[in-house]
């Protein structure tokens, strides 16, 4: 039985309400598979010593590989054993459970319950094992996995898209793969590895890999949206034994092509991540994010989180707005080496931002700092709050400020600097932020702040994206709240007339 033909029969065990389509990207991966399956990957390509598989989200990545793929090699190869890590342990587990449930299930005993039995006395939901001697065991990418190893490691998304936004997170995500999973293949002559996940960095553990040693890797990415014609080799098949269709467009799934060519502009799976479907991904996320989950190209962190082609200006400041708040970003050591204090005026209407002509943007102390903070609430004496960041030294500015100043308020930020930056790129990108015009309105450092912007983290300072990122998530965050108010009261006013 193929792979593709178990998978046909386990689907109905742990998705019995739903029936499984078929993709042509489902068959080239199994093809895959079936060579490590029969231990002719290798042979087939010049002693790599793994794969790597890029695919979108909810492509059936994780069911097909990392849970369907080994319960059928058990059917052929039950002395097998499997090591298997993700992000986080409960996933692991997850997962576990599941491919337990395979081959346990009636279908399964029926057909191979002859070939060997699980242990009674190892067969808890992370780590069990055969009568054949064969083991899976799921641990967490920062887990232990002392004295366990495996003939096949599979690592099934090994970074959340949160860590990646961290070089701490992420590259303790490497260093683990190095150090510790590295070692646990039982034969380095024989054993496979297996990294499956979507890209989220160009340091992640795809980027990592790669950089070091691309030679001893297969790659198999498979973007949402096909960015350039391309053609993938199912390398178990000739062209002398199947046919080979000129498009991925219309195909018939019976078939067993020797090669796939994909056009540019061609969806990898329309049935599940529809044109309408990515498009709206691509809004909400940003096509940073979007570039690397559904692309498997992640875009350069040395800047470009907000590009200099998103900027909007206005000349016609609004008569009034729904929210106005100055933000601060505090450093005050007054060196000549120090960070910036960098503070903006912003303001909302309905669901544009608008920054007003006001910026702050230099070394200060203290006493400076907070004369300035000061100034700009009477500037403007009708902003609903004073945003301040709850870090470095904004905790002693925000002590002194509250009592001189109302709806001052402490800001906790969440994530880190870039990942903040990248949850305003698609405000940016909608063109729902406007700055002021400098050819209008006054405002001669409009090109320096458009500058630190558009080449953040690569920009010698990041104050001025502190302060804006503050801003506009804080703003966002009060319109999603208010509008999820409104719709309860519409909701209840609703209830109560019916």
């Amino acid at each position: 039985m193929s792979l593709f033909e178990f998978v046909q029969l386990a689907w109905k065990v742990l998705e019995p309400a739903t029936t499984l389509q078929e993709n042509w990207h489902l068959h080239l991966i199994s093809d895959y598979l079936t060579l490590i399956a029969n231990d002719k990957f290798r042979e087939k390509f010049d002693k790599k010593e793994g794969i790597i598989f890029n695919v979108p989200p909810r492509t059936m990545k994780s069911l097909l590989i990392t849970v369907f793929f080994p319960a059928w090699v058990w059917t052929m190869h039950p002395e097998k054993r499997f090591m298997f890590a993700s992000y986080s342990e409960k996933l692991a587990t997850q997962h576990s459970v599941y491919r337990r449930a395979v081959i346990e299930s009636d279908f399964y005993q029926h057909k191979w319950g002859e070939i060997f039995k699980l242990s009674k006395d190892q067969n808890a939901k992370h780590h069990y094992e055969n009568s054949a001697r064969g083991c899976m065991f799921s641990t967490g990418m920062q887990s232990t996995a002392t004295g366990l190893g495996g003939d096949i490691l599979i690592f099934d998304d090994p970074l959340n898209p949160e860590q990646a936004l961290s070089d701490a997170e992420r590259e303790a995500v490497n260093l683990r793969f190095d150090s510790t999973f590295r070692s646990r293949i039982n034969n380095p002559a024989t054993g496979i590895k297996i990294v499956i996940m979507q890209r989220l960095h160009e340091r992640d553990l795809t980027g990592h890999i790669l950089a070091r040693e691309p030679s001893r890797w297969e790659r198999v990415s498979l973007p949402a949206i096909a960015e350039e014609q391309r053609t993938y080799n199912f390398p178990s098949r000739t062209a002398e034994s199947a046919p080979r269709p000129k498009s991925s467009a219309k195909r018939e799934q019976s078939e067993l092509p020797s090669e796939m060519a994909v056009q540019p502009g061609e969806l990898l799976w329309p049935e599940r991540l529809s044109r309408e479907f990515l498009d709206s991904q691509k809004i909400g996320m940003g096509s940073w994010a979007f570039a690397g989950q559904y692309q498997q190209n992640p875009a350069p962190l040395e800047g470009g989180i907000i590009r200099r082609n998103w900027v909007r200006f206005y000349r016609d400041m609004p008569d009034k707005f729904d929210l106005l708040v100055q933000s601060w970003d505090c450093t005050f050591t007054g060196g000549d080496h120090s960070d910036y204090v960098a503070g903006q005026v912003w303001g909302r209407v309905g669901s544009n931002y608008y920054m007003l002509p006001y910026r702050m943007f230099d070394r200060l102390d203290f006493a400076p700092t907070k004369a300035a903070i000061k100034s700009c609430a009477a500037m403007f004496p009708h902003a609903n709050y004073v945003l301040i960041e709850d870090k470095a030294n904004g905790p002693a500015i925000i002590s002194e400020l509250q009592k001189e100043i109302s709806a001052v308020i402490p800001i906790s930020p969440e994530g880190g600097k870039i990942s903040r930056a990248q949850a305003m790129a698609p405000l940016w990108e909608a063109g729902n932020v406007h700055l002021p015009d400098p050819q209008v309105l006054e405002a001669p450092w409009m090109e320096n702040y458009i500058h630190n912007l558009c080449t953040f983290p690569r920009a010698a300072h990041d104050d001025d994206v502190d302060s804006t990122s503050q801003a506009l998530i804080f703003m966002r965050n009060r319109l999603r709240a208010s509008v999820g108010l409104a719709e309860f009261y519409k909701k209840e006013a609703a209830a109560a007339v019916g």
